[in-house]
């Protein structure tokens, strides 16, 4: 018997009865939770809803559950917090989308600018890999709408498409803290982190020229992966605190 109760992502639509899971989340259930019959399991749609299901059974194809009732479900999110991080080594930019969703962050957007390292980009492997690290860390710390990974822009496309509240990371920026009070109640939030060695002049000026706030996330020189997913925890407490207070 697990000592805790699993949750698996589902795509499409889940309601009472009898389901079959297939695939690597099968797979995991079978193989790596070594679940049997009368197991208990979680599952979501990353639609606000997450059910009761108990393991009946397995096949080749994958592992029957009896799905009950809805054991959680919330609205979904008044603000959509946006993270843009700029392209790191594979490695370090998988970490960022695991704890930029542990974080927080509802979108991930990889972004090209102008000191991205030669030879990053983002193919459809690596952008597949990187929905699949943001479906298992939802799953992870139960969250209950499913975090989106886009595809690779640079950072000149993000600006003249995004519409709503941004803010950028800078050394000399104001503390985070102190720009709660410009968070929305609704709408987009948007945090912009640059590669190694920041933003370009050129780049700095055009965060400016579309209303983007410099901040700073402290005292200290961040990795930009580690810069992404602490600016993505300070800016979701910032809504919280700002949704809070108007109240």
């Amino acid at each position: 018997m697990v000592s805790h109760i699993p949750r698996v992502y589902l795509a499409g639509r889940i309601g009472p009865g009898a389901m079959m899971v297939e695939g690597e989340p099968a797979r995991h259930l079978a193989t790596v939770l070594r679940m049997r019959p009368g197991d208990p399991v979680l599952v979501f749609a990353g639609d606000g809803r997450e059910w009761e299901a108990t393991v009946t059974g397995s096949t080749r194809s994958g592992v029957a559950i009896e799905v009950g009732g809805i054991a959680r479900q919330e609205a979904s999110p008044l603000v959509v917090l946006e993270v843009w991080c700029a392209l790191v080594r594979a490695t370090r930019f998988e970490w960022a989308v695991e704890k930029c969703v542990e974080a927080g962050a509802d979108i991930l957007r990889p972004m090209t600018t102008a000191r991205t390292q030669r030879g990053d980009g983002a193919s459809a492997a690596k952008m597949a890999r990187w929905q699949r690290i943001a479906v298992e860390a939802a799953e992870q710390c139960g969250r209950l709408y499913l975090p989106v990974v886009e595809q690779a822009q640079p950072l000149e496309h993000l600006l003249e498409t995004f519409r709503g509240t941004m803010v950028f990371g800078a050394r000399d920026g104001r503390p985070l803290e102190d720009a709660a009070r410009l968070m929305p109640q609704h709408g987009h939030v948007a945090i912009a982190v640059g590669p190694e060695g920041g933003f370009s002049g050129e780049e700095t000026a055009a965060l400016a020229r579309a209303g983007a706030i410099p901040v700073s996330f402290g005292p200290y020189t961040l990795r930009t992966e580690t810069a992404a997913v602490i600016g993505a925890a300070l800016t979701r407490a910032a809504v919280a605190s700002a949704a809070g207070s108007s109240v």
